[in-house]
């Protein structure tokens, strides 16, 4: 019989599983009301909180139980949560991808943004 560290090595995408603590405050978050506002207005609807909440006990059995059918649910979860965040930073149309450097990058800076930096260099040392 191997132990638990041997059968969490044999399993692609181990790496991905966060602690538990982490699934809960997540879970927690995800049903706060100040969660809710920020769904509301900056997703126009309500989120569904079952995956984390599936994530989460999925953690736990994986963590009392040791059953890897869980831990690969979790590995899953976890998969999919990384495919989410890649492509809403891949779609993302505000801002305009740059291929090089602008021109001038390397240029001085202007007289007020140079007073402004001496000011608080002067500052710290003091």
């Amino acid at each position: 019989m191997s132990t638990t560290s041997d059968v969490k090595h044999e399993i692609p995408g181990q790496w991905l599983i966060r602690p538990c603590e982490e699934y809960n405050d997540e879970l927690n978050y995800c049903r706060s009301w100040r969660g809710r506002l920020y769904q509301r207005y900056m997703l126009g609807q309500k989120k569904d909180c079952t995956p984390i909440a599936e994530a989460l006990h999925s953690c736990m059995f994986w963590l009392q139980r040791k059953d890897v059918q869980e831990l690969k649910k979790l590995i899953s979860y976890e998969e999919d949560r990384l495919i989410r965040r890649k492509l809403s930073s891949e779609n993302n149309d505000v801002w305009q991808v740059r291929t090089q450097p602008p021109s001038d990058w390397n240029a001085p800076l202007p007289d007020w943004a140079r007073q402004r930096a001496e000011s608080i260099g002067k500052q710290k040392q003091t």
